[in-house]
């Protein structure tokens, strides 16, 4: 009887969810049982909606993901056309798959999804209607996407997830971007966000790090590529956000030359970036890397000697340096340079050298495929087992363990 109940309750919210979501959206919600077969009468509309998604999953198996996890699943068809699917278990078991959609993150034409329609063998009634319904959907941005997922598992779970614990998959075709013409999409995000986020690189506000979920990490900032291309569109994305952090950042304080060796650092790993969660973790990894950087900058008065540095340093870290060298740079005995160094920062010249180097090891883990003892050479460590231990002693994990967790540098498991 409370199991009866519970459903009941659950299917009112959902309704209400659906009917809220309609006064901004004409947005199409279904449930299918653990099988995948739709359940209670369907619309005309929901009929081909489903249809849509079921020709995008030949060579996918989009129910072995869904039911592989308990958070939602964004998934992106050949045709840049998405779907949010939304797991609900009883007993440990899949009982039902809640799905939101079909919807578009930029402007596809009726006439250009009919063509990739036709070059997958849909018969020329379902793309008569699916032109008819591709003209009333929403084109929706990443941030409205990730709230809704939120929304809608907390509605099916009462369970509160971030926009780091989404899954992504795509039909084969679908990141390899569209042969058809696609019109220009002239938005280029909100405005208001956008100056939000570089306000708090800006300035750096750790804010920023304690309220990171709640901000659109990519889509809000610049949307550079053809239309149809839904990762490259993020990757540029990203980058856009890469190229006004770093500005922002040398505007907060921070030195040009770490601010443009960190940008295009990051450049480089968003484009080795091969889904849309990797581009996740190095969005979220990349603003908490320029926000601490700026705040250490606003917050510790250093010299331009020292300052100069400690650029030179961060410019450096996988090169060989020593004391002699950096006193050289800055023109100063060793003796002086190392208790200058000492008074202004807190920290020895060898201690902070070795703080940088294992800050970027941190970000080679989380952003790249090299293996450790790679990492541990480029970070000019004697051997791996030496670098393992100082890596654990600064974060509280291994090297091996932060990368499998998929760790972010945060505040949590930093020892600065």
């Amino acid at each position: 009887m409370g199991g009866r109940k519970s459903m009941e309750k659950t299917e009112e919210k959902l309704n209400l969810f659906k009917e809220m979501i309609s006064t901004c959206h004409q947005l199409l919600l279904c449930t299918y049982d653990h099988d995948f077969f739709r359940l209670g009468n369907e619309t005309e509309e929901e009929r081909t909606a489903e249809e849509l998604l079921f020709i995008s999953l030949p060579d996918a198996n989009l129910l072995e993901e869904v039911s592989s996890g308990t958070t939602p699943v964004l998934f992106t068809s050949r045709f840049s056309m998405m779907w949010l699917l939304c797991p609900e278990y009883e007993g440990g078991s899949l009982k039902l798959i809640h799905v939101l959609g079909p919807f578009f993150m930029d402007d596809i034409s009726a006439r250009a999804v009919s063509a990739g329609l036709a070059e997958a063998g849909a018969t020329f009634t379902l793309r008569q209607k699916a032109e008819n319904l591709i003209s009333r959907l929403p084109v929706l941005s990443w941030g409205r996407i990730q709230e809704y997922a939120l929304m809608l598992h907390y509605l099916i779970t009462e369970e509160k997830i971030r926009q780091s614990d989404l899954r992504f998959f795509s039909d084969s075709s679908s990141e390899t971007g569209s042969s058809q013409e696609q019109p220009a999409n002239d938005t280029h995000g909100t405005y208001l966000a956008e100056q939000e986020m570089l306000r708090m690189v800006r300035e750096g506000d750790l804010e920023l790090i304690r309220h990171i979920d709640r901000i659109a990490v990519t889509g809000s900032i610049g949307q550079l590529a053809e239309t149809g291309d839904t990762l490259r569109q993020m990757k540029n994305s990203v980058q856009v956000c890469a190229t006004l952090f770093s500005r922002a950042a040398i505007e907060g304080g921070l030195s040009p030359e770490t601010a443009y060796t960190l940008c295009d650092m990051y450049f480089q790993s968003v484009e080795k970036a091969g889904s849309l969660s990797e581009l996740t973790g190095i969005s979220q990894t990349m603003h908490q890397d320029f926000v601490r950087r700026v705040h250490a900058v606003r917050t510790q008065q250093l010299s331009k000697t020292i300052e100069s540095a400690c650029s030179y340093m961060e410019r450096h870290l996988e090169d060989e340096l020593s004391i002699a060298s950096l006193a050289a740079y800055a023109g100063y005995t060793e003796y002086y340079f190392s208790k200058k160094f000492k008074r202004e920062t807190g920290m020895s010249v060898a201690g902070y050298l070795r703080q940088k180097r294992l800050e970027k090891a941190a970000i080679l883990l989380r952003s790249t495929d090299l293996d450790i003892q790679q990492i541990a050479i480029r970070m000019q460590f004697c051997s791996q087992s030496y670098f393992t231990d100082n890596f654990r002693r600064h974060y509280g994990v291994s090297p091996s363990q932060y990368r499998k967790d998929g760790l972010l540098c945060s505040e949590s498991y930093a020892t600065h």
